[in-house]
């Protein structure tokens, strides 16, 4: 196993910068995904690793080598893209072998790569298939065991699950997951899909612009977003956007606290909060625990989703609020429905200016 590391990486298309100043370790054996927005970079990021693209500015090291200047094929990398790009007119087993013919492996040393490539992905059995007579998620892993047959330093995958429906692409990403971890490689997947990051990934790096605006483990970003995009783009957030009070800002004449500090330099502040993290309280209990923020609201809009109902709510001043709720036995407040409001101060996030 090796890990990855790109250094100050920028990539220009004439004048037009889509990569700026990048710099970023992956580490051996691990699984990262790139997440952002189209245009946000994450797949011209990926194609400087793999070698297709070459950067402006800027170095890519495999553990200790520098393969900046390296041809793909001298990189060993096994990659995976969102069409499968499997050969129509082969068998599952023909397909396997190419990339290790390709590097003169032959006879029964590639027969028994091919073999554990295949176990690896659970496709015993269909090597004298051709790719018609395959599911979509049976190609998919078809192409997965082309990508690691040969036993690749690296693997990188770009947004490999979007031509899946949904129900499909949510086996195939614990799939996905179970063959990284038997497999020990060195994984970077691009997608643009919140779930799919969350799910899959021991660390996840959200681009905007070009840029790395925060990397961390999933429970980080999430619970923790260092700005407004990446508390937007990863999930949804609720905004309170106020006056700053001792400990807190005011909105809709009460006072949101965190479990930290409000900066103290500026007149206004904004506050964020997960609308699962919200709970409907009973009427009356405006008595708050020194642990619990609360807010009045009236209730404009409820969306229903089977397991869980969304309720667009309002509070006085006019602020927009997302609540989820499990939709559990007994009837939810109905729209225009004044409700309270509540959650815990450890759950209320500062958003820097």
């Amino acid at each position: 196993m090796v890990g990855v590391e790109v250094v100050g990486i920028s990539k220009f298309y004439g004048p037009t910068l889509v990569l700026d100043d990048v710099t970023a370790s992956f580490a051996a054996g691990g699984f990262t995904s790139l997440l952002g927005p189209s245009g946000s970079g994450k797949t011209t990021l990926l194609r400087i690793i793999a070698g297709f693209v070459e950067p402006s500015i800027g170095r890519i090291r495999f553990g200790d080598s520098d393969v900046t200047g390296e041809p793909v094929w001298r990189r060993n990398i096994g990659m995976v893209f969102q069409s499968y790009a499997l050969f129509p007119h082969m068998s599952v087993r023909d397909n396997v072998l190419f990339g290790l013919h390709r590097r003169g492996v032959r006879g029964e040393t590639a027969r028994r790569e091919v073999r554990r490539a295949l176990e690896l992905v659970h496709l015993e059995g269909f090597d004298h298939r051709r790719p018609k007579e395959l599911s979509g998620g049976q190609q998919q892993r078809v192409a997965l065991a082309r990508a690691i047959v040969t036993r690749p330093r690296v693997l990188l995958l770009d947004e490999p699950l979007s031509a899946l429906d949904r129900r499909l692409r949510q086996g195939m990403q614990i799939e996905l997951r179970r063959i990284q971890r038997d497999s020990g490689l060195t994984t970077i997947f691009v997608t643009h899909d919140q779930e799919e990051a969350l799910t899959l990934s021991d660390e996840i790096a959200i681009l905007d612009g070009g840029r790395i605006v925060q990397r961390g483990a999933p429970t980080d970003i999430y619970e923790r977003p260092r700005n407004r995009f990446a508390a937007t783009f990863l999930g949804d957030t609720n905004f309170f956007t106020g006056p700053v009070r001792r400990g807190g800002i005011e909105i809709g004449g009460f006072l949101i606290c965190t479990s930290g500090s409000v900066p103290t330099d500026r007149s206004t502040a904004t506050l964020a909060i997960r609308p699962e993290k919200m709970r409907l309280e009973a009427p009356g209990s405006l008595e708050a625990d020194e642990h619990s923020n609360r807010l009045v609201a009236t209730v404009r809009e409820i969306v229903y989703a089977g397991a869980t109902s969304t309720l667009l709510l309002n509070a006085d001043d006019g602020t927009s609020i997302k609540l989820l709720s499990q939709n559990r036995e007994g009837a939810g407040p109905g729209v225009g429905t004044r409700v309270l409001l509540a959650w815990s101060r450890g759950d209320t996030i500062v958003i820097p200016d």
